[in-house]
């Protein structure tokens, strides 16, 4: 079983950002998680266009965090860049189940929400959990891979979500690493502190020295992963 929630800001409303719905069995401080999480996700920079993205992380003494985002056009007062961010709270059991893949999850997430949801109670969806397929070995999986398993964080500054290559890396990863790995497929900043993530070029150009990739220690220091 699987709990979820939805936490973002809609047109046909006038909450801002506030819970939409969720389902019986979620738990204050999982949604206090997911509004923290959300609010560190940063806002997409001009010029860079609207995507879906994913992201996963664990809760502190909690479940693992996997939340689908997508952009909801304009919020209630006419804004642009509105988001929902779909979060489904897996715990520890079924997760290493599905082999520490988040992915194996993404099939659960909507991306499209309605008044009819407001304050409505959600289910509590099931999943027959196992590893997702496999996608291509495209890119620099490898050495991404490498540098996470080190303990490094890296940032892939990109034109759009890396879906395919996120994939790849976590194949290659061992399970002791991907049971304790966060990632991100898209986000304008990284103040979750995700052990993989992909940002638009203009926010991660502050952030990196490699035009492609860069890899932090755990500790902070910044240190470029060679490609």
């Amino acid at each position: 079983m699987i709990e979820q929630a939805v936490y973002g800001s809609f047109p046909f409303w006038n909450r801002g950002y506030a819970v939409l719905s969720r389902s019986s069995g979620c738990r204050p401080d999982w949604l206090a998680a997911l509004k923290q999480a959300a609010q560190r996700y940063g806002e997409r920079p001009p010029g860079v266009a609207e995507a879906q993205g994913m992201f996963a992380l664990r809760i502190e003494r909690g479940p693992w965090m996997i939340v689908g985002v997508a952009p909801q056009g304009e919020d209630d007062a006419g804004r642009p860049g509105a988001l929902a961010f779909h979060a489904l709270f897996v715990g520890s059991w079924s997760y290493l189940r599905a082999g520490a893949d988040p992915f194996s999850f993404a099939g659960l997430h909507r991306r499209e929400w309605s008044p009819d949801d407001l304050e409505a109670t959600l289910p509590s969806p099931s999943l027959d959990v196992r590893a997702s397929a496999e996608d291509s070995d495209e890119g620099s999986s490898e050495t991404i891979a490498r540098a996470i398993t080190a303990g490094r964080r890296v940032v892939v500054p990109s034109a759009g979500p890396i879906d395919a290559l996120a994939r790849a890396v976590w194949k290659r990863l061992p399970l002791r690493v991907r049971l304790r790995a966060s990632v991100a497929t898209w986000a304008f900043d990284n103040a979750n502190r995700f052990n993989l993530v992909a940002m638009p070029r203009l926010s991660a150009a502050g952030r990196v020295s490699s035009e492609i990739v860069l890899g932090a220690d755990l500790g902070g220091t910044q240190r470029p992963v060679p490609l």
